[in-house]
């Protein structure tokens, strides 16, 4: 882009980008995490978490009330958040705000990586149309129809997907295709430029 390209950023840039990308890694690493705990990784899950109500254990024969005891090894299985609506309106409010924003430094940085543009676009359009699937994915879920929840899971595995590829090839055009050149230059004879230094 106009000559700047990450292989040629100076130690700071390339320090800050690097650092950028890993913290970045680290909270989709906690994210997902947290998803998998307090809701789950299937459809079925998160059908279940954007319920219109609050789903209900299910009483044994003769049970008489809808209250029983439970062992300490149910907790853990019983234990899955339900969003309620004023939730769901709080979590797109602040997703919608962070995810956009997350990608859109992933792709300030990725608008510099020496990649053919078609791909370039393609690869920074997948965080974003990630994001959009999984908050309208969550919305579709409760209000038109449970089966839509796969697009919650197709969401956030494109925003996964987007960031994956825009971590790998900037981090290689960042430090490793660099070295790779340079030593490509040195081993050609070539003296070593500033860059290389």
């Amino acid at each position: 882009m106009n000559g700047i390209y990450l292989s040629r950023l100076p130690w700071s840039g390339k320090v800050f980008c690097t650092l950028y990308l890993l913290g970045i890694g680290c909270g989709a690493l906690a994210a997902f995490t947290q998803a998998a705990t307090a809701i789950g990784l299937s459809p079925a899950d998160v059908q279940a978490s954007l319920a219109p109500a609050m789903p209900m254990t299910h009483m044994s024969a003769g049970q008489m009330m809808g209250e029983k005891e439970i062992t300490l090894g149910e907790v853990s299985s019983a234990a899955k958040v339900w969003i309620r609506t004023p939730l769901l309106i709080q979590t797109s409010h602040t997703h919608l705000f962070g995810q956009t924003l997350i990608a859109g430094l992933l792709g300030l940085i990725f608008l510099f990586a020496s990649v053919r543009e078609w791909l370039k676009a393609l690869i920074l359009a997948l965080p974003f149309v990630g994001t959009l699937m999984d908050i309208g994915g969550m919305w579709l879920t409760r209000f038109v129809w449970p089966g839509l929840s796969v697009l919650v899971i197709a969401g956030g595995s494109l925003f996964a997907l987007g960031y994956a590829l825009i971590t790998v090839i900037s981090l290689w055009q960042l430090w490793i295709g660099t070295a790779v050149r340079a030593a490509g230059r040195r081993g050609a004879g070539a003296p070593p430029s500033e860059a290389s230094l």
